[in-house]
């Protein structure tokens, strides 16, 4: 009964990480961000991409910027945020050893493995902000994360929202 708990306890443990979305950051730490008042979002889309994506993305950083004080224009921003998107087809494949028929003192067993394979789409999405006077990234956070089907366009909103609040909790907030 106990291997059995463990099991599944490492079965949950291994699907709750795969779907957590893991950020990394970085910026230029020579850039005074207290300078920065305005912003503005651009987008150019790939073929093929959805326009139902681009607009929750593009809506969700705009909200996030808004809710940290600062100033959405249409020109003459202080910096411009760019972002790109990808899923991709994976594979984990995991392996897991298991000692049966164990005689007294633990000798004699027999060792039988177990392989699974679990099959998933993995996304990735990378929000750039560039610094309009220098041309320059100064700031950057990439996501990844195992891709989550959802049924309603409230509910991809909502996904949406939350994943990119998440890429961009670390980005200061105005000194409006």
């Amino acid at each position: 009964m106990l291997k059995y708990i463990k099991f599944l306890l490492a079965g949950f443990l291994f699907f709750s990480a795969c779907s957590t979305l893991k950020v990394n950051v970085d910026y230029d730490d020579g850039y005074d961000f207290a300078k920065v008042k305005t912003y503005m979002v651009k987008h150019n889309p790939k073929e093929g991409e959805s326009t139902l994506v681009n607009d929750r993305i593009t809506s969700s950083l705009e909200n996030v910027l808004d809710a940290k004080g600062y100033k959405k224009v249409t020109s003459e921003a202080d910096l411009i945020f760019v972002y790109h998107y990808a899923a991709k087809d994976k594979i984990d494949i995991q392996t897991d050893y298991h000692m049966i028929g164990i005689r007294r003192y633990g000798f004699g067993g027999t060792m039988v493995a177990t392989t699974t394979a679990y099959e998933y789409t993995e996304g990735t999405i990378i929000i750039d902000a560039f610094d309009t006077k220098t041309n320059k990234i100064v700031w950057r956070s990439v996501g990844s994360l195992e891709l989550q089907e959802q049924e309603t366009p409230e509910e991809k909103r909502a996904y949406v929202q939350k994943i990119i609040a998440k890429l961009m909790e670390k980005f200061p907030s105005t000194s409006l």
